[in-house]
């Protein structure tokens, strides 16, 4: 049997994956079982061949999982072996008339425009099997009812404006969704009030101080250095201590950097897939994107080294810290 899952919706093609997995676990019809997974990480055609190809004493059913076969790194692999592609298709051809054996292809987003002509025709074969899935992002108001439902399961309501506010920061990405739903889950559980509102969502996803220093950097992508004195001078007013604040600006400007260095050699990704190969918050790749914009490569690399070297002197120099920061700010 044959089975493929993929798009860009990796939180359901993972659990889709673990229900299949758990599915052939359970099963008591057989003697034994063999579960290998490959990526392409670790992938091995001959490896791939034992596991499948070989038969086993006792076991009787096989279920072979490969990731990410229609990644870039494939063709690296695919380079060292002769036929290899090829042999990939005798594979697919033999699972296809077996029922002992299982094979699922799991894979992100794939642009087929980027495939080679082996792996096109090995994904055009896969996407007429009767057992494939494309998960594409959810629209609204299914990710609505995915989050209404994650809170009905813990007996917890969550208002329509609660959800809007939830979905407005981690956008489509269920993974981000389900992390932040469960923060604000896990402060209702113990509570005698069992509803999530706006404010829950407001206070506790989004911490006044990054909020600040997301200022900070907009103000000086925008070249308006009035205005980024003044938030440094509000936040050390707060009793905000200058130790706390550059760490966090040069988190941010590294987080622009990764963002602006990623779309140097990816200029047609879109933010859910930033966020996802960068492993970013949503909300803040949203943030990254909107400033990478303000900024050329080497202004950003310059900034960052610089912010980089006001902390090494104040963790190990008696040097008024606010001042080299002040003349940063002046000088961008």
């Amino acid at each position: 049997m044959l089975i493929f899952l993929y798009g860009p919706d990796t939180w359901r093609s993972q659990q889709k994956l673990s229900e299949f997995k758990q599915e052939f676990i359970k099963k008591k019809d057989h003697q034994g079982i063999s579960l290998v997974t490959f990526d392409n990480q670790n992938f091995d055609l001959v490896n791939l061949r034992k596991a499948f190809l070989s038969p086993g004493l006792f076991t009787e059913k096989r279920l072979i999982i490969i990731k990410n076969f229609f990644s870039p790194a494939i063709l690296k692999i695919s380079q060292k072996t002769k036929n290899f592609f090829e042999e990939i298709l005798k594979i697919l051809q033999k699972t296809k008339t077996e029922k002992d054996n299982i094979l699922i292809f799991w894979d992100e987003d794939i642009n087929e425009k980027k495939l080679n002509s082996e792996q096109k025709k090995i994904y055009q074969l896969l996407k007429k099997e009767p057992y494939q899935e494309e998960f594409k992002p959810l629209k609204k108001p299914q990710i609505k009812t995915w989050i209404k439902n994650k809170a009905t399961e813990k007996n917890i309501i969550i208002e329509p404006l609660a959800q809007e506010a939830l979905i407005e920061i981690c956008g489509p990405n269920l993974w981000s969704l389900k992390n932040e739903l469960e923060k604000l889950l896990a402060l209702k559980s113990g509570n005698s009030e069992k509803t999530i509102k706006l404010k829950d969502v407001q206070e506790n996803l989004l911490p006044a101080l990054e909020e600040n220093i997301w200022a900070l950097t907009d103000a000086l992508g925008a070249r308006k250095k009035t205005t980024a004195l003044k938030i440094i001078s509000d936040l050390l007013e707060q009793n905000i201590e200058i130790e706390k604040i550059i760490p966090l600006i040069a988190h941010q400007y590294r987080t622009i950097l990764r963002i602006k260095s990623y779309l140097e050699s990816h200029p047609q990704k879109n933010s859910y897939q930033i966020s996802t190969a960068l492993s970013l918050h949503p909300y803040v790749c949203k943030k990254g994107l909107e400033q990478e914009k303000k900024y050329t490569l080497l202004e950003l690399k310059k900034i960052y080294q610089q912010l980089l070297k006001i902390d090494f002197l104040k963790k190990n120099k008696k040097i008024d810290s606010q001042i080299l920061l002040d003349l940063l700010i002046i000088k961008s």
